[in-house]
């Protein structure tokens, strides 16, 4: 490629104000260009069919693709200003420096890449779902670009996933959701009381929430709040487990369930009903049942 002073060329004050010059303007028209293209992927999407998270979803992967395109040539066009002299073509073709992109990443990013597509295809997930990634993150999904998946969490903490890394997503926006509250009562509890507290809390919570239940197209509640039964014998003994369930829409589905729990504990209260909790028992026996002192091994 020659000397130093062959690809940096000899200082000319002229040369340097007009290459700054250069570079300032690449970087608006690189700025404007996304601003624009921001303005233009929003109206697209704006007119086109489909669900508003899923049309944010796709508006936000394809300007990803335009930004990594106009950061990409830019970013060229700057060093074609900076090195004049080096011609670009036969070191992008080398076989060197597309060995050092491999190595500084871009089989991840096209990893990262082809994920993000399949996410949106597959329609996992939308701009706007609470979802759980992995067991690990739970959060309202913000942004799905092409190599990065953001997700804030209802503290306000915000992750950033690689696409690459999405393994397991769970979804809770999908039409429907099913709110299941179990609660265990001791068993001295009269079972037949229990069921009725709970029918009560049914009813009072379908009251309540009738506006957010699932319903069929004839208006019918597809499963209103209501017992179960008992759905579990607890295994440390602490009594019997009783569920109420309900089809509601996902945008409650958290209200209602903090809903149902706690009308189960002032329902239980007013009607004198524990709740079971952890105990110990301890045994006691009398003093004529122990061993007498003087029958007990003695130390040699």
């Amino acid at each position: 490629m020659g000397s130093p002073e062959s690809i940096f060329g000899g200082f000319n004050p002229t040369e340097a104000a007009r290459s700054a010059f250069t570079i300032i303007v690449i970087i608006l028209a690189a700025w404007a260009g996304l601003f624009i293209a921001r303005k233009l992927i929003a109206r697209a999407f704006d007119f086109s069919h489909g669900a508003a998270g899923r049309k944010r979803t796709l508006a936000g992967i394809v300007y990803s693709l335009v930004r990594y395109t106009v950061y990409i040539v830019a970013g060229l066009m700057i060093f074609q200003v900076l090195f004049p002299r080096v011609n670009l073509g036969p070191v992008l073709a080398g076989a060197g420096v597309v060995g050092l992109a491999v190595g500084l990443g871009l089989q991840t990013f096209l990893k990262d890449v082809i994920t993000g597509f399949l996410v949106n295809f597959e329609d996992q997930f939308r701009v706007g779902d609470y979802v759980t990634i992995n067991d690990v993150v739970s959060g309202t999904v913000e942004d799905v670009g092409l190599r990065l998946t953001t997700v804030r969490e209802w503290s306000g903490k915000k992750f950033y996933i690689a696409n690459s890394e999405i393994k397991t997503v769970r979804n809770f926006n999908r039409e429907e959701l099913r709110v299941i509250v179990s609660v265990t009562f001791p068993f001295e509890e009269d079972p037949l009381r229990i069921r009725e507290a709970l029918e009560e809390v049914s009813r009072s919570i379908g009251a309540r929430y009738n506006e957010d239940l699932l319903r069929d197209e004839g208006g019918n509640a597809l499963e209103p709040p209501h017992v179960l039964g008992v759905t579990d014998i607890d295994e440390n003994g602490r009594g019997g487990q009783y569920t109420i369930v309900a089809r509601v829409k996902p945008r409650k589905y958290w209200e209602i369930q903090r809903a149902i729990r706690e009308e189960i504990w002032l329902e239980a209260r007013e009607r004198g009903i524990r709740l079971a909790y952890p105990r110990f028992t301890v045994d006691e026996y009398p003093a004529a049942a122990l061993p007498h002192k003087s029958t007990m091994p003695q130390e040699q």
